[in-house]
């Protein structure tokens, strides 16, 4: 397909948003609490994830470097406080235990027999086995 020269690509020219410090530090804040989705943060502000993730991402390179950029100050926003511990309560209940059993099925032609023998009495199932499916 040739393209059309006299076509323009988009009907509206574009243009760049801008955000203030406050915004950007909230959107950050709210990115950085745990288990929340930067996609629907975005999504709620209608703008796309990818600038939220550039956000977090100057900002931790600005926190590694130590640098004080400008923009690296706009983006700081305080790290949540996270608790040092957390309490669970533990179920105390026993598991039940395994019961060991020897399991055989037998087929022959349309038929099939199910053979289920507690392991303690394997000697007793070795016999059974030579005498019956002989």
């Amino acid at each position: 397909m040739l393209k059309d020269s006299n076509t323009t690509r988009y009907a509206v020219r574009r243009t760049k948003r801008t955000y203030c410090a406050d915004t950007k530090a909230e959107l950050i804040a709210a990115c950085l609490v745990p288990g929340a989705s930067i996609a629907a943060i975005a999504n709620a502000h209608d703008m796309n994830a990818n600038v939220l993730h550039r956000w977090l991402k100057v900002r931790r390179q600005s926190a590694l470097s130590g640098n004080a950029r400008a923009e690296a100050a706009i983006l700081e926003a305080p790290e949540p406080q996270l608790p040092s511990f957390i309490s669970l309560p533990l179920s105390m209940k026993q598991p039940e235990p395994v019961q060991r059993v020897i399991h055989v099925e037998v087929r022959k032609g349309g038929l099939m027999m199910t053979v289920t023998w507690p392991i303690s009495a394997a000697s007793d199932f070795a016999h059974w086995s030579t005498v019956i499916l002989k």
